[in-house]
């Protein structure tokens, strides 16, 4: 089976778990907003010119958690964000689109950047990072982030502050606890797929060009 096809049906399964679990579970638990459980646009420190690694909007999935690929480039400007991140882009069509990640294969410590139209959400304490990559995904929020875009046609965006203010039940530490137990292992897992995925593209990649050169042969591997 494809780690594609994998890495979905993990993300299913989270999904699943967080609608149980931070969504009906929770149903009777006081309403707040986000900003009471989350940083919303949080500051994060890159020198200008320091390199880093820059993901650019074209690489944010929209069906799933993994940027699809990144590099590294000096920092001009941006959104910064650092592992247990998660990041969405804010302006249409990309938001309408789903592109949407969650960030957690950096190197420890570091920060990474990337267009000035993304929305970075980070978990306060109490709260486990990964809920917020699944509430990113959850249709009410995304039509709720839909309906609040303003701005002129073909370039409507929706701010943080709107983000912030979405409605929800907040979640008791339990149930956080039980999304946690499902969803934590299941991020690394997709994180270890699509890393072993991209070494091995790079390896056929690297391999293509010298079979069909005829530098090295199928009977040499």
């Amino acid at each position: 089976m494809a780690f594609g096809l994998v890495n979905h049906h993990l993300e299913q399964v989270a999904q699943i778990a967080f609608e149980k679990f931070l969504i009906d579970e929770c149903a009777d638990e006081p309403m707040g907003v986000l900003s009471e459980i989350a940083d919303i646009n949080p500051l994060r420190s890159l020198s200008r010119g320091q390199n880093a690694v820059y993901i650019e909007m074209a690489k944010l999935p929209t069906h799933s958690s993994f940027p699809t690929d990144w590099a590294m480039r000096p920092f001009s400007g941006g959104m910064k964000f650092t592992n247990g991140d998660t990041i969405m882009a804010r302006i249409t069509p990309c938001l309408e689109n789903g592109k949407t990640a969650y960030i957690n294969f950096l190197e420890e410590g570091t920060i990474a950047f990337g267009s000035t139209e993304y929305i970075v959400i980070s978990s306060k304490p109490g709260y486990c990072n990964e809920m917020f990559y699944y509430l990113a995904r959850y249709p009410d929020f995304v039509n709720y982030a839909i309906r609040n875009m303003n701005g002129s046609s073909g370039r409507q965006r929706v701010s943080g502050d709107t983000i912030g203010s979405y409605e929800l039940h907040i979640p008791n530490s339990e149930s956080v606890r039980k999304f946690a137990e499902i969803a934590t292992p299941i991020m690394k897992s997709i994180r270890e797929n699509s890393l072993e995925s991209r070494n091995l593209a790079a390896i056929r990649d690297a391999l293509i060009p010298r079979l069909m050169s005829g530098e090295i042969s199928v009977a040499n591997i």
